[in-house]
């Protein structure tokens, strides 16, 4: 039984609390995989939206890109549990077999060292087993053929012994008559002789085995010549040139009928076959691109758009905030601290564990080309009062943000992001504006100004951030210019992503020494 509470509710509507009993196998199968508490619910809820927004989807309601979007997500929750529970489970099993089979101190190998050695239990067993052995069979010989036994007494090799004596007067006469009757087979004298009928026999077939033996030769001899037709080498011959004229046949393409010039005509039908769904498939994703195309540039001239960017900036957010246990909130329809005033689209608030816990951001999302940086500053500063924040993240689209105006910048409590939720390259944009944002009102909410992060350093790495964003332009324009300038892109991509990586380092190690300060004075 699982109840399922959705996470950030659209403004003036109630959460819905469900009471759900999953008995599918396949969908318990995998919420099983995901430890159980907030994790599993998290993962309940997002494939319950991917669900929804099938069946919208289904309905023609929802934008493939959402669905998408969810079911990357999914997938890499997925991901995640199944790297964790793999990692687990190497762990586990290494350790049973360490404990087994570890050449230093392995049960197994202690078990064999006890049963190999010179003294050990195997070397005992056997020895008693051949000490047994030894001792009957002595008792066994000596018995029966010991001094004092019957045999012993019978072979004695004095002239006494009767038995002995008249054994050997039996062999002597047996060896004389065989030797009589051997000499007598190899006397040509006789003619019954085994030596006088074995001469007889070879003289008698000598003849007909020399004439059998040249006949035999002859027809031998004549079966390899090729002057004779009728031979097995002519025959064979024939045979091999029929063969070698029907191969050469097949593999002909003035033969209509064989088989290459079936093989030839079959591919050749293939590939107009292929040519032909090619430009099918290429007319109907054309035709699709520029559907898609029509759709966003039409979405983007709506009035709706600003509403679109707003909750790309939500989605993306929130993905930022549940794993550092922040709090999302949707805020943007209702009234705030000034009076019938809703400036202020998002609020983000930091969780218990976070150094200074409690502290609120304002996030506004602005899709207008009518704004300037004054307007901008005026607008966050209206924001930060009307949600009682202490910090602003003010995000403006790329495609209407003021002319020159950086991609990532400070001013004061106020940090200013141009992003572009089309281009996953400007992500790093917004994470670096969060995080930056997440520090000031971290700075704010201690009051501390030897414990607080360095203005300084947060300013130079905004700064160093904003430099190294830009150069995604040079990308952009380089990849689609100048097709020999691969490797300067990839090359500067590189060392983009190591100064970024390198800043938002400087800027976590402040978050951390933040966090540090804090739980020292705790």
């Amino acid at each position: 039984m699982k109840s399922l509470t959705a996470a950030t509710p659209s403004a003036g509507l109630e959460p819905l609390y469900l009471h759900l009993s999953v008995t599918d196998p396949d969908t318990v199968a995998a919420l099983a995989e995901a430890p159980e508490g907030r994790d599993r619910q998290e993962l309940a809820l997002t494939a319950l939206k991917i669900g929804i927004l099938s069946l919208k989807a289904a309905r023609g309601t929802v934008d493939g890109a959402a669905i998408r979007h969810e079911g990357d997500r999914l997938l890499g929750t997925l991901e995640e549990r199944l790297a964790k529970h793999r990692e687990l489970l190497d762990e586990t099993l290494g350790g049973a077999l360490r404990t087994y089979f570890d050449p230093a101190s392995g049960a197994f190998n202690e078990r064999v060292q006890r049963l190999l050695r010179h003294d050990g239990e195997l070397a005992t067993v056997i020895g008693s087993q051949v000490e047994a052995a030894r001792r009957t069979l002595d008792e066994l010989l000596a018995q029966h053929l010991g001094d004092a036994s019957p045999l012993r007494t019978l072979l004695a090799a004095d002239e006494s012994n009767a038995f002995i004596a008249s054994l050997r007067a039996q062999v002597s006469q047996a060896l004389a008559v065989q030797a009589e009757a051997i000499v007598q087979e190899f006397s040509l004298d006789r003619r019954d002789s085994a030596l006088s009928r074995l001469v007889g026999e070879l003289r008698s077939r000598h003849g007909d085995l020399e004439r059998a033996l040249g006949e035999r030769v002859s027809s031998v001899v004549g079966e390899f010549s090729l002057d004779n037709p009728q031979s097995a080498l002519s025959r064979l011959v024939g045979r091999v040139e029929a063969a070698q004229g029907q191969i050469s046949a097949q593999f002909s393409l003035d033969n209509p009928e064989s088989g290459l010039t079936r093989i030839v005509a079959r591919l050749d039908r293939f590939e107009r076959e292929h040519h032909e769904r090619a430009r099918d498939f290429e007319a109907r994703v054309s035709t699709l691109l520029e559907r898609l195309a029509t759709r966003r540039d039409e979405s983007r001239r709506s009035t709706l758009h600003g509403n679109d960017f707003e909750a790309r900036v939500g989605d993306f957010l929130q993905s930022q905030c549940l794993p550092a246990g922040d709090v999302l909130e949707a805020v943007g329809t209702l009234p705030g601290v000034i009076s019938r005033c809703k400036t202020g689209d998002y609020v983000v608030t930091l969780g218990p564990d976070a150094a200074g816990a409690g502290a609120s951001i304002v996030v506004e999302a602005k899709a207008s080309a009518a704004c300037s940086l004054k307007s901008t500053l005026a607008e966050a500063d209206e924001a930060r009062r009307n949600r009682a924040a202490s910090v602003c993240l003010f995000v403006h689209a790329a495609r209407t943000a003021p002319a020159a105006l950086p991609e990532l910048s400070r001013y004061g409590a106020d940090v200013v992001v141009v992003w572009e939720e089309d281009d996953a390259t400007t992500d790093v944009r917004l994470r670096a504006g969060l995080l930056l944002a997440r520090a000031l009102a971290v700075r704010v909410a201690r009051h501390d100004a030897e414990e607080a992060a360095s203005l300084a350093d947060m300013d130079e790495a905004v700064e160093a951030i904003r430099k190294q964003v830009a150069g995604f332009e040079e990308i952009r324009t380089s990849a689609t210019t100048i097709v020999n300038g691969g490797n300067r892109i990839l090359e500067r991509a590189r060392l983009m992503e190591e100064r970024i990586g390198q800043r938002l380092l400087l800027l976590a190690s402040h978050v951390g020494r933040l966090q540090q300060a804090d739980g020292g004075a705790g």
